[in-house]
């Protein structure tokens, strides 16, 4: 027998409702798994029965006893309750939108679902993305609990933002928040997001989407440097990128050949700031030649995926690459798995390259680090990387300054403490310096599509490939190792301490 489905809409514009028919799967296969007896907008349906499977509460509930009593008869009635949107979540843009918004001063004040009944699970965004709705509905149908658990953690979250995980120190400045806010409410100041209080219409979709709410890291705990295909040495044979960039220079070259040959049509990348030497600002290439000018490693933080949705939507790529350390690759992770905030995204993107990363540094540290550790300006700075144990920090005039990690660690951010990644076990294809010779990349390559893309890059002549040695790949692994021990004791630190931790689904 079919589960039995409620939709009641209460004060809301009926954006959720037109979400979940604006998916790009077949909606009526989906819905025809329901016995749908009560809808607005999908179904004729108008009469509610005194017991109901799935009900879905689509906006917020006016403080009148009508609404009140409608609210607390759907409770009773349903076994389980779901609230959506942020209308339902926290009465969102109608007690949040700047300006009076509402044409009827009788229903002035509106609250969310939880406030005035116990829900089960809510729906974070303004609205939803229909892939997040459908989603939603198959783990129902398939009792599939251990995803839906994160919906049951986060009813009640949506007002504390984003603002609750960087003042916890858990923030490892992705971008995703303020690429899914729908107002432009979040900007950032050195790699941290900060929040246009005015703009906010605290929908949750920050708070949701970002890495560090919630995220299964499952598929990545059964080998040290999660699951590979094959890795090598390689380097670029592109002067033009010999000349700048780091390691290799495969990134680039890698990415060179993707837009080259229409393989993406664009990639978001990291440019050197003109304001501050270090500090990275994430922008949209959509050819090689731009692709050439931001070459070389930033040592700072970066919010590289602030532009998801802009390179969607306003660059029109369907086709989309983009590079970034593991926690980033993380939140796009999450992105697929739990699509909330941003539409028909994770299905354009292409290519994804991870970093090697042992930690990240917001800019006033590294620049702190250099001159006090390293005793050097950072506009002396050739370039930094990391060996076994040391820091390295190269001067222009030859000198290499080594600085042992564990010194290091201790201007590192915080939330780089709790992170178990070091190879990017989530992108396509994984690069870093640890492993190889002196100007080659150690590349690790994850899936087929990582492989075919790495493989026509040396082909074309754009790579030039190295074998490498099963000694060579056990430093890398060695490392992994180390950084994935030191996040489980950081995670028990924070546990005794009574720290916020974040929610890792199973």
């Amino acid at each position: 027998m079919k589960p039995t489905l409620v939709w009641a809409e209460m004060a809301a514009c009926s954006g959720c409702s037109v979400s979940l028919l604006d998916n790009y799967h077949d909606v009526m296969s989906l819905l025809s798994n329901f016995d749908i007896k009560y809808d607005t907008i999908i179904c004729d349906g108008k009469k509610i029965p005194d017991e109901v499977d799935l009900t879905i509460i689509e906006g917020g509930c006016a403080v009148t006893k009508k609404e009140i009593d409608f609210v607390r008869s759907l409770r009773a009635k349903s076994k389980v309750l779901v609230s959506i949107g942020a209308c339902a979540a926290t009465g969102g843009i109608l007690n949040y939108a700047e300006g009076n918004q509402m044409p009827m001063p009788e229903l002035d004040a509106f609250l969310p679902i939880h406030d005035v009944v116990e829900i089960d699970y809510a729906i974070l965004g303004c609205p939803p993305a229909p892939e997040a709705i459908a989603k939603f509905l198959s783990a129902y149908l398939n009792k599939d609990l251990s995803y839906l658990l994160p919906f049951k953690t986060t009813i009640g979250k949506s007002e504390e933002k984003i603002r609750s995980i960087v003042k916890n120190g858990l923030c490892v400045s992705c971008g995703l928040c303020g690429a899914t806010c729908p107002t432009k409410a979040i900007r950032f100041v050195e790699g941290k997001p900060v929040i246009r209080d005015e703009r906010c219409v605290f929908c949750g979709e920050c708070y949701f989407q970002c890495p560090r709410s919630f995220i299964s890291f499952s598929a990545s705990e059964t080998k040290v440097i999660g699951d590979y295909l094959e890795y090598m040495s390689l380097r670029s044979t592109l002067k033009r990128v010999k000349n700048k960039a780091q390691s290799g220079g495969t990134v680039t070259s890698l990415f060179a050949y993707a837009l080259d040959n229409k393989i993406l049509d664009g990639v978001i990348v990291a440019k050197k700031s003109e304001e501050n030497i270090w500090l990275g600002d994430p922008i949209v290439v959509t050819d090689s030649d731009e692709l050439y000018e931001t070459a070389g490693t930033k040592y700072s933080v970066c919010p590289i995926l602030y532009p998801l949705k802009e390179a969607i939507t306003t660059y029109g790529i369907s086709k989309l690459g983009i590079v970034g350390v593991p926690c980033q690759h993380q939140a796009l992770k999450k992105l697929d798995d739990y699509p909330v905030g941003i539409r028909h995204v994770s299905a354009k993107i292409a290519l994804k390259v991870g970093l090697f990363c042992t930690s990240n540094f917001r800019y006033n540290a590294m620049t702190k680090l250099v001159e006090e550790l390293g005793e050097i300006r950072p506009e002396d700075i050739n370039k930094i990387d990391i060996s076994a144990g040391t820091f390295n920090i190269y001067s222009r005039l030859g000198e290499v300054i080594k600085l042992p990690l564990k010194v290091v660690h201790d201007y590192e951010q915080e939330s780089c403490r709790i992170c178990n990644d070091f190879t990017s076990e989530f992108a396509d294809v994984s690069v870093g310096s640890l492993g190889s010779p002196d100007n080659w990349s150690t590349v690790i390559i994850r899936n087929e599509k990582g492989r075919e893309i790495v493989n026509g890059a040396i082909e074309e002549g754009y790579l030039i490939r190295k074998d490498m040695k099963e000694e060579e790949i056990d430093i890398v692994r060695k490392l992994s190792g180390i950084k994935k021990k030191k996040a489980c004791s950081f995670l028990d630190m924070r546990q005794e301490y009574g720290l916020m931790l974040p929610f890792f689904s199973e």
